[in-house]
């Protein structure tokens, strides 16, 4: 069997949920945690979203390239049914326990009208295109932003030739550059307000990972490519020379990483991905694949829905007990408090609801 096919029966890539993992202890860290003088490298915890990113775009488009390899087609039915059973019990529960919440005990603060002026926004996964934030739920742009790409880019795959496909991933990462780079800034305030290009999710450097996940996809895909891939990036190192490469250029960066920096770690996380899902005995597996580090990467989703309302309950309960505490007890005490509640919610919400995705497969 050849690296290719091995890579093409591969169901499961172990080691992605101790990436998610990672990823979400950097979130965690970035919400938790502000310690002046710190090195730059731990001020940068908010880039676990853009490997997120990578990591959405990679799996879903793979699940799509394959499910058309072995059938011969591709079910758009069966793959939102899957989504919606994965992402909304969580999503939609929060956003109706947290509502009230509001309705009940803050009814007459200005959070719940900030909440209820923002509502529609989060119902409808739209609030990277709203400049007001209710308060933590903020974080949910990204969610936004992953469903409009689970909204679109199936249909894509499904309608058009590769050749525009191509084109068309093309296209939305150099217009996302664009962004990036600050080149349209001026353009974006005069069409929608002073500071939009600054105030408004969606204009941030957001498209590009998860574009960026499609391609490697794509590129794995092709036994051609594949090969060629394998050839850089496939032995049993790369993985840990990529994630050391990362880890050295974050602690070199200084201050505002928009433009090439941004672009740079992108594409340094999608190698890192590629190096670590075309050969399963890389040199991460054993770190990546402890038991519990696998286990909270597979909570995750859960995890970083809760995560800000959860630290903000924390940060209430300490000012009520009197205790001052610093963030980086409040990163330990409220992480493992909202590690706790995302395999509660896990184990007896969720799991209910993903016994379903068998009948849509």
């Amino acid at each position: 069997m050849t690296y290719f096919d091995e890579y093409q029966n591969t169901r499961r890539f172990a080691s992605l949920n101790g990436i998610r993992c990672l990823c979400i202890i950097g979130v965690f860290w970035h919400h938790s945690v502000s310690i002046p003088g710190l090195p730059n490298l731990f001020k940068l915890g908010f880039l676990g979203v853009d490997m997120f990113f990578v990591l959405s775009g990679y799996l879903i488009v793979t699940l799509v390239l394959r499910e058309k390899r072995k059938t011969g087609h591709f079910s758009l039915f069966h793959f939102y049914a899957r989504r919606a059973l994965r992402i909304f019990p969580v999503y939609y529960g929060t956003l109706l326990a947290v509502t009230l919440m509001y309705l009940v005990f803050r009814s007459g603060d200005e959070s719940a009208t900030v909440l209820f002026q923002t509502l529609p926004y989060y119902l409808t996964f739209t609030s990277n295109w709203s400049v007001v934030q209710a308060a933590n739920l903020s974080i949910f742009w990204s969610l936004a932003t992953e469903e409009q790409f689970y909204l679109v880019w199936p249909f894509l795959e499904r309608f058009i030739t590769s050749k525009w496909l191509y084109l068309v991933l093309g296209g939305l990462i150099f217009l996302n550059q664009l962004i990036n780079f600050g080149v349209l800034d001026s353009a974006f305030d005069a069409l929608i307000g002073e500071g939009a290009s600054q105030q408004l999710s969606i204009l941030g450097a957001t498209f590009t990972p998860i574009c960026l996940g499609v391609a490697l996809a794509h590129t794995l895909h092709n036994k051609w490519s594949f090969e060629l891939y394998y050839r850089i990036f496939g032995g049993y190192l790369p993985s840990a020379l990529i994630f050391a490469a990362l880890f050295i250029f974050l602690s070199f960066t200084h201050g505002d990483i928009a433009g090439l920096p941004r672009l740079l770690i992108q594409l340094l996380m999608c190698f890192w991905l590629g190096s670590v899902v075309i050969n399963q005995k890389h040199f991460l597996k054993r770190f990546l694949n402890i038991r519990i580090i696998d286990r909270l990467g597979e909570i995750s989703y859960g995890a970083y829905i809760f995560h800000m309302l959860i630290f903000h309950f924390a940060r209430e309960a300490i000012h009520k007990l009197n205790v001052s505490l610093g963030g980086l007890e409040l990163f330990l005490i409220g992480g493992t408090l909202v590690m706790i509640i995302a395999e509660l919610s896990f184990r007896f919400y969720e799991q209910p609801f993903l016994k379903f995705k068998s009948r849509f497969s």
